[in-house]
């Protein structure tokens, strides 16, 4: 009996450290909460990389969310609460995010910008479009993921007929002045039945067409004062002039809806189409061959860029589990394979510059083009005020490129109504 009872002694704490451990392991697992709207977890590989890190931290489990109405302002009111629905949110562009971030309700970046996320790994036109001013400071409460940049794509089989393609490539537009730019796009006049040139003048899209010339040719793209965009220099008169002048001349085909824009441009007719990139993409959709299409920008934008849109990452300040999330972030969205997973299948452009090279397996011959331009490109400015300002700009900047009114008279005009307007920008350069 006294044997029995030393050996129950001494089996007793190894029964009861296992049990422990049991527990502690129960206690140790963590649920990670991943929102994302639609169309992200269709265009990018959300899905498994939540499996992988997964099975990377087996203490992890994983909740998809699927946010099919997402407004930021919706969760206002539960972090106003102390509580959050999601630990990380992927999606969002800047418009969409400034409530958020003007209200200090997501968790700053910036400790992130090492390792494999330091800013000389990252395209700098992206991660500049998540960094934001407060008070006197700047800082990233969201992190760019990806990208879009406004370029022009050409029709390779109506550029090669009209004599613009050389060396592998398509011969560039040889410079701004008045004949460069016409007698350029007039080579595609006879092969080009649809039209020579599209471009999309809806509220969106005026914006991309207008300041990317601008910044191609001067470095910037914003009014001396800051107040909106230049409407007073040379540049901003000679861009102007230039892009009705293509229309004056019976060498563009310009609509007021994208729908349009992107039905001309699918239609194989025609020459040149300045839009987003993965926008210009979908031509390859109906023909089936990647080496139709291939990208030539603005004089001057390889040095000055264009104009680029992104979608971040960004966490809920009330969250507690950061340091997990920070992780996945890290470990999946910023790896490489990320990215290019969706450039290959749907155009998206990756913020990591490593993505650019190894693992391309379309367009691989243009991807230095769309990664000079990028690199350099500057977001939109969000100014207080953008909203009322671009229904300002919609007024007269259509109005112009269509021939329907002067350059002078449509700058002057948009200049002398923005007089009340708060330009206030919450974006930092």
């Amino acid at each position: 009996m006294k044997k029995l009872i030393a050996i129950l002694l001494l089996t007793l704490p190894v029964v009861a450290a296992f049990a422990g451990g049991q527990d502690e392991a129960k206690a140790a697992k963590q649920n990670l909460r991943i929102a994302a709207p639609p169309w992200i977890f269709k265009k990018f590989p959300l899905e498994d990389a939540c499996n992988r890190f997964e099975q990377a931290h087996p203490n992890v489990s994983i909740e998809r969310i699927r946010a099919d109405k997402w407004g930021g302002v919706t969760y206002i009111p539960e972090w106003q609460a102390g509580k959050s629905s999601f630990d990380l949110f992927v999606g969002g562009s800047g418009s969409m995010l400034a409530p958020l971030i003007l209200g200090g309700w997501t968790e700053p970046m910036d400790s992130m910008l090492t390792g494999n996320m330091a800013p000389d790994k990252l395209v700098g036109g992206f991660l500049a479009a998540g960094k934001y001013r407060k008070g006197g400071e700047s800082y990233y409460p969201v992190l760019p993921f990806m990208g879009e940049v406004a370029i022009m794509g050409v029709n390779t089989n109506i550029i090669k007929k009209a004599g613009l393609w050389a060396g592998d490539k398509p011969v560039p537009i040889p410079g701004m002045g008045t004949d460069q730019f016409i007698n350029w796009f007039s080579k595609m006049k006879d092969f080009a039945p649809v039209g020579v040139h599209v471009q999309i003048w809806d509220r969106e899209f005026m914006q991309y067409n207008y300041a990317s010339g601008i910044k191609a040719m001067s470095g910037t793209f914003k009014a001396s004062d800051g107040k909106g965009f230049d409407v007073a220099s040379d540049s901003a008169k000679k861009w102007l002039g230039l892009l009705q002048s293509l229309y004056k001349k019976d060498l563009a085909a310009y609509t007021i809806t994208d729908a349009k824009g992107y039905e001309l441009w699918k239609s194989g007719a025609v020459g040149s189409f300045f839009a987003a990139q993965g926008h210009i993409m979908e031509l390859v959709s109906v023909t089936k061959r990647n080496e139709d299409i291939a990208y030539v920008s603005w004089p001057g934008a390889d040095k000055n860029g264009s104009i680029i849109w992104t979608h971040s990452v960004w966490i809920p300040k009330v969250v507690k589990n950061k340091e997990l999330v920070k992780s996945f972030i890290r470990e999946e969205v910023f790896d490489k394979s990320f990215g290019q997973w969706s450039f290959n299948l749907y155009g998206k452009l990756p913020i990591v510059k490593a993505a650019y090279g190894e693992g391309i397996t379309r367009f691989k011959d243009q991807m230095p083009v769309l990664l000079s331009v990028a690199d350099n490109s500057s977001p939109i400015p969000l100014y207080k005020d953008l909203n009322e300002y671009l229904d300002i700009l919609q007024k007269y900047l259509p109005e112009a490129a269509f021939g329907r009114m002067s350059v002078d008279k449509a700058l002057s005009s948009v200049q002398k109504e923005i007089a009340t307007l708060d330009f206030t920008d919450i974006r930092a350069y």
